[in-house]
């Protein structure tokens, strides 16, 4: 198929010392006792689940990401922002006010934001989605050039393939290209996809920290896996090849029992506090149309492809095959790194959305430095503020395995306790400790820090954080 252009002094008393067990799980063991800890007031951190939230509090302050060093956003300017309209005002007021925040925003988005304010200094009484959509064309083709080499070479490869998983690879391709080329196309409908969606949608709402959305949009989800379960409990009808899924949720009962389940979750979605979400309207309006095997618009999902594309080398007997074209795969462009698939992806979108998603990765975030999956706890000790972005990707990844990825932590870490040892000397934990009987922060927090630091960090080289000026 043609693809057209397209040093410390640490308070080392008793080390906890993390390791991994056979269950991959994370165990502390205390060795050899060293020196004794100086004599400092302690305090209780109760709530643990929600303890996170008043080291939050600290954002404002300007906080640098314990990973990278960028200062944090404060999730309440992005809010002031999104419920006083700001992101319709035209763009030269935008980018006047943005500007401030530029220093926060990871490369990528900050890299977006400079080709918007220059096209802003242009054309001032803009919107952000009129910029975005004078910027499409261009980015378009230049997306698509980025896309072509990969996919190109994915085509090559499944030359290798067995005649049956050629088929279901070219079914996927013709499907690819007409959303990669704007074609209407018509794509089966997954209950899992859809819960995906939704969580992801969900995810969004979770780090603009907006407590009333965050409760709704936990009441759809709960709501949505009930409703949509099937899949869920592997109990699959559709099968794995695309036009067999086609085929198979078309028959009346199948079609049937799936416009019924949409049905139900719709009404609960009208009568919720999100019913006004564009969204989750969009993503209602797109699984409507997949169910009933409507053509529909649908820009290319690299995600999607990626899922839809292992599905099919799964069945490869030659796995070293079947990595190759996951290697691949990842290559391709995301908005995370790659200005012209962030101006695709934002060009049909709400000026809200474009303005939101220009900073919404830099939003300060709670980081379980154990994750939970690992055997870390909601406890304030474990945890860490970076941004939403960084967050991301960190996952469940073992604090060791990223230091030796990403080596400019061991820095980083030291510029966050510096600035936590700032604010404590300046009375700003003691501030934001106020009217909270059960949740405080004080000097103690920094020295679990850097204790757990020490604990988790890379065993052939210890990430030793001076904390000393926290006691002059």
């Amino acid at each position: 198929m043609n693809i057209q252009s397209i040093n410390f002094n640490i308070v080392n008393y008793y080390p906890r010392v993390f390791k991994r067990n056979e269950a991959n799980k994370i165990s502390c063991t205390n060795p050899i006792k060293t020196e004794p800890a100086p004599a400092f007031d302690t305090v209780s951190f109760t709530g643990v689940a929600n303890g996170g939230d008043i080291l939050k509090k600290l954002c404002k302050y300007g906080i640098p990401d314990m990973y990278t060093g960028q200062i944090l956003l404060d999730a309440r300017i992005l809010e002031k922002m999104e419920n006083n309209g700001f992101f319709n005002f035209p763009a030269e007021k935008i980018v006047n006010a943005m500007s401030y925040y530029e220093k926060c925003m990871i490369p990528i988005d900050k890299s977006v934001f400079k080709i918007i304010k220059k096209h802003a200094h242009k054309h001032p009484n803009y919107s952000l989605s009129e910029i975005l959509k004078d910027l499409y064309p261009v980015h378009k083709k230049q997306l698509l050039r980025d896309q072509q080499t990969i996919f190109e070479e994915i085509i090559r490869l499944a030359c290798d393939m067995p005649k049956d998983l050629y088929e279901e690879f070219t079914l996927l391709m013709n499907i690819t290209n007409k959303r990669l080329l704007n074609d209407p196309v018509v794509l089966p409908f997954s209950e899992r996809e859809f819960l995906y969606k939704l969580r992801r949608i969900g995810d969004g709402l979770y780090i603009k920290n907006n407590k009333n959305e965050i409760n709704s949009m936990a009441k759809l989800i709960s709501a949505a896996n009930k409703i949509f379960d099937s899949e869920n409990k592997n109990r699959r009808k559709y099968g794995r090849n695309i036009k067999k899924k086609l085929e198979l949720q078309m028959q009346p009962e199948i079609l049937k029992k799936n416009s019924s389940n949409l049905a139900k979750f719709k009404q609960i979605f009208e009568y919720s506090s999100l019913k006004n979400n564009e969204d989750i309207k969009k993503l209602l309006d797109s699984t409507s149309a997949k169910i009933h095997g409507f053509p529909s618009f649908a820009n290319f999902e690299r995600k999607s492809f990626i899922h839809e594309l292992k599905k099919i080398t799964r069945k490869l007997k030659n796995k070293k095959l079947a990595q190759k074209f996951t290697d691949l795969s990842l290559r391709l462009p995301t908005s995370k790194d790659n200005v012209s698939a962030f101006i695709v992806k934002y060009s049909d979108q709400t000026n809200n959305k474009i303005g939101t998603n220009i900073i919404l990765n830099s939003v300060c975030s709670i980081d379980h430095l154990v994750a939970k999956k690992n055997g870390g706890h909601n406890k304030l000790s474990n945890y860490g503020l970076c941004s939403a972005e960084i967050n991301r990707q960190k996952t469940d990844i073992y604090f060791d395995d990223w230091v030796r990825k990403h080596p400019e932590t061991r820095k980083n870490c030291q510029k966050y306790i510096n600035r936590l040892i700032e604010l404590y000397k300046q009375g700003i934990f003691e501030k934001v400790s106020k009217n909270h009987k059960n949740k405080r922060i004080d000097k103690s927090y920094i020295e679990d820090f850097a204790q757990t630091i020490y604990d988790i960090s890379p065993a052939e080289n210890r990430i030793r954080l001076n904390i000393s000026e926290l006691y002059e």
